[in-house]
């Protein structure tokens, strides 16, 4: 069999050959967009059938990825690898027609929340508000990790997990990014991404604008999180080239030395606000509703 498959995965099809020289950090990536694919997605109905008859061929490209990591040796303590061998191992079941043991099912189900618990989610939502003037006061570095964490957090396309920040403090650093407002008091974190990893795994075919997304979701809970910690921030986006403008993500990458591979897609400014602000309105919400006619 020239490549090993299961229930399909959108993309490129592997064989063991392919892999052997793949670097590891689109070896990961492969690896969890084709559990994604090749197990998690089309698992949760199989669980739904009684009986369960053995699927031979279930999760065997996740299965073929996963061995050429073992094979290598690389590390299984990441939090990604650990859930890369819970799917791998419930596969195996699958396979054999048991029906595997997931105690994870009960305790993932949506619970709505208390109303106190839901008074903290209106009160982060609404307001929110984007603050341009902050103090000098410098901003600790576990506040930094707290937002970072958050953005680690936000929801990424197939488990690609291709996002990845810069954090600029110096104004040196500072001065290489495009900014239309003074981000002197400010600490900037700038969002990129690993174009890599979509060639690898055939999305920047299928899906391109996804890692633009990814970078987007990660940008409004690190905005959500500097609001939670009493910080003020902002959303800044990058300028690309036109007739009036310069591609500033280019050239930051150039003055930061990044490799070719890594995409500027956005970036945040984080400080302690100097001021409160008049805070925008929005549209009602029945003027946002399209209706058909």
């Amino acid at each position: 069999m020239s490549t090993i498959e299961a229930i399909p995965s959108p993309g490129r099809k592997y064989r063991k050959e392919d892999l052997a020289d793949l670097d590891p950090v689109l070896l990961g990536a492969l690896l969890r967009e084709r559990v994604h694919h090749n197990i998690e997605v089309p698992l949760y109905p199989v669980l739904l059938r009684d009986p369960l008859k053995p699927i031979p061929n279930f999760g065997l490209q996740a299965q073929l990825v996963y061995d050429e990591w073992v094979r290598r040796g690389l590390s299984q303590d990441s939090p990604d690898l650990k859930w890369v061998k819970r799917y791998i191992d419930i596969a195996a079941h699958i396979r054999k027609g048991e029906k595997p043991d997931i105690p994870e099912l009960e305790d993932s189900m949506p619970e709505p929340f208390s109303e106190g618990e839901m008074k903290v989610v209106r009160k982060l939502i609404w307001e929110r508000c984007s603050i341009r003037n902050w103090t000098d006061r410098p901003v600790p570095d576990e506040l930094i990790e707290q937002i970072l964490e958050a953005g680690r957090a936000a929801p990424v396309g197939c488990n690609l997990d291709a996002v990845r920040f810069v954090v600029l403090r110096t104004p040196e650093e500072k001065s290489m990014i495009w900014s239309d407002i003074p981000t002197d008091n400010a600490v900037i974190i700038v969002l990129c991404f690993d174009k890599r990893i979509s060639e690898t795994v055939g999305q920047d075919k299928m899906v391109p604008q996804n890692l633009g997304y990814d970078a987007s979701a990660a940008g409004d809970h690190m905005l959500l999180m500097a609001h939670a910690l009493g910080l003020g921030g902002v959303w800044l986006s990058k300028t690309v080239k036109s007739e009036h403008t310069e591609d500033t993500g280019k050239k930051f990458k150039e003055l930061y030395g990044l490799p070719d591979h890594i995409e500027v897609a956005l970036h945040i400014a984080v400080g302690w606000p100097a001021s409160g602000i008049i805070k925008s309105k929005r549209l009602a919400l029945s003027d946002m509703i399209i209706t058909s006619v």
